[in-house]
């Protein structure tokens, strides 16, 4: 049973440990730079433009194999911290970049030649975490074996999450959570795009340590220790990608556990989503402390809330000011996805298997809430959502899985429900006739 004992034990924990990831977070970004050399990163940025695996502005169809995606944040995270003549603290903590305004892979490129000829701009709103991993190895690699070991890392996260995943809620609705976010999103060409694969690693590999912890029986406040950790993790190296699928996909693991109650795995859910949040923007406020004090001269006031209102409510020609447009536009990236031919089998698959179980109504709907979290976010940050709903729209696609994952459990659905037959085979046929 749950007690406010335990509620008020597990929050005042989760703080304190938040506090007290800052210091090291500031401590490793004062120290990166020592990590790393600045000469030869320029010469594997250099040579990587040469060799095509970056391009500028324009770039060919060859590129989309190891260059596609949010090409811009690729290229402006690899001249991050490396402005000449400042010092390691001022690297890490006010992160500045090339930047113009051309596209970041053309002020990257023409830094990559003389690094003091361009001009650089401070970018401390967030705290570029993910440089521990990118800026070592960009260092000591060529930029496509950067790539590449970017590929492995999130391969074996993957995998890792398939394996949790199902020894916590099965095969069938393992599959069913997975397939949503393979065909309707980009997840197999993320890892192009360094930020990116260090966000989603965090997001499927600390899923996965969590679906591990509730199979061992953890209590509530360990797991609320696992939430402020990923929550404050996440901010430490994300963009605002896609904040709200990892509090999504814990909510949906605890609740698609029936171990407790009904009640109880509603309160825990939402204790762990509201401790993910809370982790996260006070780790972001940390952020915005820590670079006034680095450099006075960082506005909060306008770098930051100016910033935040736009993403809330900000004008562009891509924007569109009314209730649910923003939820609609990440639904439609999604069907408009590489995959939608099979995600559309995937979906006629299911919805035979499921009509065929004895589907629980409520039972459907107590697992499949936790959709609800992207929905909130894409509407309180409408403007952002709809600028960026290519890469936001992840989000969606998860949401997607734990609609048919949530479906499955209704319905008892097992592996065998899944085989293919003939008959939606024509079904698909005869719609595409």
């Amino acid at each position: 049973m749950l007690n406010l004992k335990c509620i008020i034990a597990g929050a005042l924990a989760s703080v304190l440990l938040v506090i007290a990831l800052q210091p090291i977070y500031f401590l490793a970004m004062a120290e990166v730079d020592h990590a790393i050399s600045h000469k030869t990163t320029w010469i594997h940025i250099r040579q990587a433009f040469e060799e095509g695996v970056l391009q500028g502005a324009e770039h060919n169809f060859v590129s989309q194999i190891i260059a596609s995606g949010d090409r811009f944040t690729d290229c402006y995270s690899l001249g991050v911290g490396l402005e000449p003549g400042v010092s390691a603290v001022v690297a890490g903590i006010t992160a500045s970049r090339p930047a113009s305004d051309r596209h970041a892979c053309d002020d990257l490129k023409e830094a990559s030649i003389d690094p003091s000829a361009v001009t650089w701009s401070r970018y401390p709103r967030y705290w570029h975490g993910y440089r521990l991993y990118s800026a070592p190895l960009a260092s000591k690699l060529p930029i496509l074996a950067l790539k590449l070991v970017n590929f492995l890392v999130l391969a074996a996260a993957s995998i890792f999450f398939v394996v949790q995943s199902y020894r916590l809620l099965g095969s069938a609705q393992t599959i069913a959570l997975c397939a949503p976010v393979v065909f309707c999103s980009d997840y197999l060409r993320i890892w192009h795009v360094t930020p990116h694969t260090v966000s989603t690693v965090v997001i499927v590999g600390g899923a996965a340590l969590f679906a591990f912890a509730i199979r061992r029986g953890a209590n509530l406040v360990a797991l609320l220790l696992m939430s402020a950790t990923f929550g404050s993790l996440f901010n430490f190296v994300d963009f605002l990608v896609n904040p709200p699928w990892m509090p999504m996909l814990l909510a949906f693991f605890v609740m698609a556990t029936p171990d407790r109650t009904a009640q109880e795995r509603t309160a825990i859910a939402l204790l762990c989503v509201a401790t993910w949040f809370g982790a996260y923007g006070l780790t972001w406020f940390a952020k915005w402390i820590v670079a006034y004090l680095v450099d006075p001269s960082f506005d909060i006031k306008a770098d930051v809330l100016s910033t935040a209102m736009f993403r809330i409510a900000g004008a562009n020609r891509k924007v569109i000011h009314f209730p649910l447009i923003a939820t609609a536009k990440m639904i439609g990236s999604c069907l408009a996805s590489w995959g939608i031919g099979f995600f559309v089998i995937f979906t006629i698959i299911s919805f035979r298997a499921v009509r065929r179980g004895d589907f629980d109504r409520r039972k459907f709907l107590l697992v499949a809430w936790p959709t609800l979290i992207p929905v909130v976010w894409f509407e309180i940050l409408s403007s952002h959502s709809q600028i960026h709903a290519f890469f936001v729209s992840r989000s969606e696609a998860a949401a997607f899985g734990i609609l048919f994952a949530a479906a499955f459990a209704a319905a008892g659905v097992n592996n065998s429900d899944l085989v293919l037959t003939r008959a939606p085979i024509r079904e698909v046929a005869d719609k595409h006739a």
